[in-house]
C-alpha cells in the first residue's frame, strides 16, 4: 500500500512540475526552399505593449535570425521574408498532492493538495514569403513567467526561448 501511495504522490508532483517546463514548437510548409531566403524585414504582428520587452524579443530574434544567416533590411528594401512576432499572457492552474493514502485500518483516505495559478507567457514566431504573403515557418514557445525577475532574468530567458524556437530553423528537407 505503501508504494502505491508512493508512487501516486510522485505522479501528482511530476505532473505539476512539468505543466511549468518551457515547451517550444514548430511548422512550416514542405514545399518552400528555404535557402531562397536571406534577406528579412519586421512586419507588425501582436507585440507586447511594454516596451523593454518587446525590444527584448525583437533584439533575441534578430539575433537568432543572424546566427541562422539571414540579413535584417528594410521592408522597402526588398526582403525575401517577413518576420512578425505575437505575444500572449495567460494562467494555468497547477496542483500537486502530498500524503495521499489511507488512514489506519477504516480505509479513510488523508492527505494534502496545493493548487496554484502560474502565469505562462506564449511568443509565436511567423515568417512569411514576401513576394506571395504565405506563411512558410512558425514557432511557438511558452514558459512560465515570474513577474519578479531581474531584467537579466528576462534577457536570458527571452534569449533562451528564441535559440529553441530557431533551432530547427531552416527546416532540412
Amino acid at each position: 500500500m505503501r508504494m502505491s501511495t508512493f508512487l501516486t504522490s510522485a505522479c501528482l508532483t511530476l505532473l505539476a512540475s512539468t505543466a511549468l517546463a518551457q515547451s517550444m514548437t514548430y511548422d512550416y510548409d514542405r514545399a518552400v526552399d528555404f535557402s531562397k531566403y536571406k534577406r528579412y524585414a519586421w512586419t507588425r504582428g501582436a507585440e507586447l505593449s511594454d516596451g523593454l520587452n518587446h525590444a527584448r524579443v525583437v533584439r533575441a530574434i534578430d539575433a537568432a535570425l543572424a546566427g541562422k544567416g539571414l540579413a535584417r533590411v528594410e521592408p522597402s528594401a526588398d526582403p525575401d521574408v517577413l518576420v512578425a512576432y505575437q505575444a500572449s499572457f495567460d494562467f494555468e492552474v497547477t496542483g500537486a498532492a502530498h500524503g495521499w493514502g489511507p488512514l489506519g485500518l477504516g480505509g479513510d483516505w488523508s492527505g494534502s493538495a496545493r493548487v496554484q495559478r502560474v502565469l505562462v507567457g506564449t511568443l509565436v514566431v511567423e515568417i512569411s514569403d514576401a513576394r506571395t504573403s504565405a506563411l512558410v515557418w512558425r514557432s511557438l514557445a511558452s514558459s512560465d513567467i515570474l513577474p519578479h525577475d531581474k531584467p537579466e532574468t528576462r534577457d536570458r530567458k527571452i534569449v533562451k526561448a528564441a535559440e529553441k524556437m530557431f533551432k530547427t530553423y531552416p527546416p532540412r528537407p
